[in-house]
C-alpha cells in the first residue's frame, strides 16, 4: 500500500509541475502581432553595432505577422537593411531608414534570414534573422 501510495503522490507532483510550469509548447506557438526593435548605432570603428532587449541582435526570433523595427541611436545617418537571398517580408530586399528607421512586417516561411546592416557607403555586418 505504501508503494501505491508514494506513486500516486509522484504522480500528482509530477502533474502540478508540469501545469504550473513556465515553459510550456504553448507559449513556444507563435501568435504573431509582436513587435521587435532592434537597436542600432555607430561603435567606435564606425560599423553598425546591433542590441535587442539589451542584448545580442546575432540571432532574432519572430513569427509571421510581427514588426520588425530597426531604430538608429546616435548620430542621424542614413543606414540600409539589407536581406541577402530573399526578405522575410513582402517587397525589396534592401529597406533604407526612413527618419532613422526601417520598418517590417513578416510575412514569410518558417526559416534563417541573413541580412546585412550597414551605413551609407560601408561594408554590412551579418545577423539573422529567425522566422519560427
Amino acid at each position: 500500500m505504501k508503494i501505491s501510495n508514494a506513486i500516486a503522490v509522484a504522480g500528482i507532483g509530477i502533474a502540478a509541475v508540469l501545469l504550473f510550469s513556465t515553459v510550456s509548447n504553448s507559449q513556444d506557438a507563435c501568435r504573431g502581432g509582436g513587435k521587435h526593435t532592434i537597436q542600432v548605432r555607430p561603435s567606435d570603428d564606425g560599423m553598425p553595432e546591433l542590441k535587442y532587449k539589451g542584448g545580442s541582435a546575432e540571432n532574432v526570433h519572430v513569427c509571421n505577422g510581427d514588426e520588425v523595427k530597426w531604430v538608429l541611436n546616435g548620430p542621424d545617418r542614413d543606414f540600409f537593411v539589407d536581406f541577402f537571398s530573399g526578405a522575410p517580408f513582402a517587397g525589396a530586399q534592401r529597406r533604407g531608414s526612413n527618419g532613422n528607421i526601417v520598418s517590417v512586417q513578416i510575412d514569410a516561411e518558417s526559416g534563417d534570414y541573413e541580412y546585412g546592416v550597414n551605413f551609407a557607403g560601408e561594408e554590412p555586418m551579418d545577423p539573422v534573422i529567425i522566422v519560427d
